[in-house]
C-alpha cells in the first residue's frame, strides 16, 4: 500500500511539470528573442573614443631677434657715419630715429651691456648714434661695435611640435642706416617658412635708397620687392619652444651684380668665412650700391660679412 500511494502524486506531478513547459515553449514561440548581431553569439559594449592630441599648434606671439651682422653693427668708410639702425622706414633724419614701428622694436646695448631701445636713454640717443653704449666712437677700424639688434613681437602663424615645420608672419619695418645718411635700407614684415625636414626660408619686403661712392649724396628711391634674407639647413625638429640658428652663408656661391666688386675664391686663407648672402638679397643690395658687403669680396671686412643667427621663440 506504501507503494501505490507513492506512485500516484509522482504521477501528477510529472503531468503537471509538462503543462509548465508546454506554456514556457507556447510563450516563447510568441515572443521571440532577438537574435545576437552577426559576427558573433556575444554583444560588447564600446566606450567612448579619445583622440590623440595634434601637434599642430597655432602661434599669436611668436618673437624674432636678430642681430643682422657684424658689419651692420659697425662703422663705415665715409667720415663720421656708422651703419645705425632704427624703426620705419628711415630718411637718416633725427625725426626717423625711432625705436618702434609696427611689432618691429630696434635695441642697443647701453653701458651695463643691455639691450634697450633706442632713445630711451643718453647712451642709445640720437647724440651716440655713432658710439657704442659706453660712449666711444665706432669706425671702420675699431674694434668695438655698435650692438644694435632688432625683435619681433606678436608674430602669428603654425608649428608642428613633432617635426618643426612652422608657418610665421611678423609685422613692422626697421632701417639699416648704412653709411649713415648715404643709403639707408630697410626689411619690412618678415616671414620665416620652415619645412619638416629643416630646411627655412626667411623673406621680407625690402626697398630703400640707391646711391654709389661716386655721388654719396644723391640718393634715387629704390621699389618695394620680395626678397629672401635667409636660407636655414638642418633646423632641428620637436621644436616647441623655438630656435637660434646661423642662417646659410659660408660656402655659398653668387652671381655678383653689374658694376659690383667680384667675389673672390674660396681659400685656405679666407675658408672660415668664405660665402655669402642669398642670391635675390645680394641682388637687392647691388641695386643700393652696397652689394659686397653680403659676399666675400677680398676686403678687410670679409670676417665682418656672414649673417648673425636668428633666434626665434614662441609659448605653445
Amino acid at each position: 500500500m506504501h507503494t501505490t500511494r507513492s506512485i500516484r502524486p509522482r504521477r501528477r506531478s510529472v503531468a503537471l511539470l509538462g503543462a509548465v513547459l508546454g506554456l514556457t515553449a507556447l510563450a516563447a514561440t510568441a515572443c521571440p528573442v532577438d537574435p545576437p548581431a552577426s559576427g558573433g553569439g556575444t554583444t560588447t559594449t564600446v566606450g567612448p573614443t579619445t583622440t590623440a592630441p595634434s601637434t599642430v599648434k597655432s602661434l599669436t606671439n611668436a618673437t624674432f631677434e636678430w642681430t643682422v651682422s657684424a658689419e651692420a653693427n659697425h662703422g663705415s668708410n665715409a667720415p663720421g657715419q656708422v651703419n645705425y639702425w632704427s624703426a620705419g622706414p628711415s630718411d637718416s633724419l633725427e625725426g626717423s630715429y625711432v625705436p618702434t614701428n609696427g611689432n618691429a622694436t630696434v635695441l642697443k646695448k647701453n653701458a651695463a651691456g643691455t639691450y634697450v631701445p633706442i632713445g630711451s636713454e643718453p647712451a642709445v640717443s640720437w647724440a651716440n648714434r655713432n658710439k657704442d653704449g659706453n660712449g666711444v666712437n665706432v669706425t671702420a677700424n675699431s674694434a668695438n661695435y655698435l650692438g644694435q639688434k632688432v625683435r619681433y613681437t606678436g608674430g602669428t602663424g603654425s608649428v608642428n611640435t613633432a617635426t618643426g615645420a612652422a608657418t610665421i608672419q611678423w609685422t613692422g619695418t626697421f632701417s639699416v642706416n648704412f653709411y649713415g645718411k648715404y643709403v639707408p635700407f630697410w626689411f619690412t614684415n618678415p616671414k620665416l617658412v620652415v619645412t619638416s625636414a629643416g630646411a627655412g626660408t626667411l623673406t621680407a619686403t625690402m626697398a630703400g635708397y640707391a646711391s654709389s661712392l661716386d655721388d654719396p649724396d644723391t640718393r634715387t628711391p629704390l621699389a618695394e620687392t620680395t626678397v629672401t634674407v635667409a636660407n636655414f639647413t638642418a633646423i632641428a625638429g620637436a621644436n616647441a619652444t623655438g630656435f637660434t640658428k646661423a642662417p646659410n652663408y659660408l660656402g655659398t656661391a653668387v652671381s655678383v651684380p653689374a658694376g659690383q666688386a667680384a667675389q673672390v675664391a674660396s681659400s685656405p686663407s679666407n675658408a672660415a668665412y668664405w660665402g655669402a648672402w642669398p642670391q635675390s638679397f645680394v641682388n637687392f643690395q647691388g641695386a643700393t650700391g652696397l652689394g659686397s658687403y653680403w659676399y666675400t669680396s677680398g676686403s678687410s671686412a670679409d670676417p665682418a660679412k656672414p649673417s648673425d643667427p636668428i633666434t626665434v621663440t614662441y609659448n605653445i
